[in-house]
């Protein structure tokens, strides 16, 4: 069970009301309506207390960590040639973008399995190889400017999310 449907549950358990936002957070509003304790019960209007809270949702296929430690690695690797905002180089490598329209126009559709295993294979090109843990910081990196969300794990090679294919988030 996810902790979207694990919050639901407990929000119709506890009585309270749920609703999961854009943001990957919940809000919850409980509203308590009768007399509360010590007042006297004749006849008393219902008495509405509202209260909010915003619980992250974990689903995303990578920590945010992850994503940091991918930056650094982005930075000291592939921002030469795929440009500091990622979206492809404008130097002489004209290297292809991992963001925007054009990285969603070669990628839209196909497995996130196989943008990580062409990176492994074939970048960064005439250097030293970085180590498969790198190359998932990376990807991380690349899923956090992408918009996807974070979670509370981080992305492995056998992560599920390397099986869905990369579209852009709605």
């Amino acid at each position: 069970m996810n902790l979207t449907a694990a919050s639901f549950l407990l929000c119709l358990a506890l009585g309270v009301g749920f609703t999961p936002s854009a943001h990957g957070a919940i809000a919850a509003a409980v509203v308590i309506r009768g007399p509360l304790a010590g007042q006297g019960g004749g006849g008393a209007r219902p008495t509405n207390v509202r209260f909010a809270q915003s619980v992250p949702v974990a689903n995303g296929p990578y920590t945010a960590s992850q994503a940091e430690r991918g930056k650094v690695v982005y930075e000291q690797n592939c921002s030469t040639c795929h440009g500091a905002s990622l979206r492809g180089g404008a130097n002489e490598f004209a290297a292809p973008a991992l963001a925007g329209p054009f990285f969603y126009e070669k990628w839209s559709g196909r497995p996130l399995e196989e943008l990580f295993r062409y990176a492994v294979e074939n970048m960064p090109p005439d250097q030293t190889k970085l180590s498969e843990a790198a190359y998932l910081d990376v990807m991380a990196y690349v899923l956090q400017v992408l918009k996807h969300p974070a979670g509370n794990t981080d992305l492995t090679a056998d992560s599920p999310a390397m099986k869905r294919s990369i579209e852009a988030p709605r």
